[in-house]
């Protein structure tokens, strides 16, 4: 084991906001045609932060407002579900009610796992009364706990193989039992 050292998340990674196209509603900035996404906080949702597909696409005068990922990244919603983080894994541009982690130096998985395990921390962030919006600054200087690479690595293959046994129970259907027989 390892230890482990407190670090700011704005030492590990660069962090960036996305950037929106305006007015957002224009229908000039999208394209059914085109294999760059948009990401959306829906699309974050309905697959549990793990996005693999999107409900939209942007075209070519879309993806120069905004800012488009190549490869897979890290992302975190600051907007809307605040805190909720996000591994995506297409072509895609980031609308600017999300940050990314540009160049970690972490492992993204054991990232998103920490995320999503401080999820609900973040409201204590927001003004009374009002919705919770997080800002670059705030998360650059999160201190967090990080072990080195090779652990960030073993803890996260441990907790995304229990995600998959959870999400493969949330799945399966119950089991329907049947009355016994009675021979009367």
């Amino acid at each position: 084991m390892y230890d482990w050292e407190q670090r700011k998340l704005g030492e590990i990674s660069e962090i960036k906001r996305g950037a929106s196209p305006r007015p957002i509603k224009d229908k000039k900035w999208f394209s059914d045609t085109s294999e760059v996404g948009w990401l959306r906080i829906s699309d974050v949702t309905s697959q549990n932060g793990r996005v693999s597909h999107v409900a939209q696409h942007l075209s070519k005068a879309g993806q120069e407002k905004t800012l488009v990922l190549n490869e897979p990244h890290l992302i975190l919603s600051i907007a809307a579900s605040v805190g909720k983080p996000v591994i995506n894994y297409l072509r895609t541009g980031i609308h600017d009610g999300f940050i990314v982690f540009v160049h970690p130096k972490f492992e993204l998985e054991f990232m998103f796992q920490w995320l999503e395990s401080y999820q609900d921390k973040w409201q204590r962030f927001g003004q009374p009364g009002s919705q919770v919006n997080l800002n670059s600054e705030l998360v650059r200087n999160l201190e967090i706990s990080i072990p080195d690479k090779n652990e960030q690595l073993r803890i996260s293959q441990v907790l995304r193989y229990i995600d998959t046994i959870i999400a493969s129970n949330q799945r399966a259907p119950f089991p329907t039992i049947s009355p016994p027989k009675t021979n009367v």
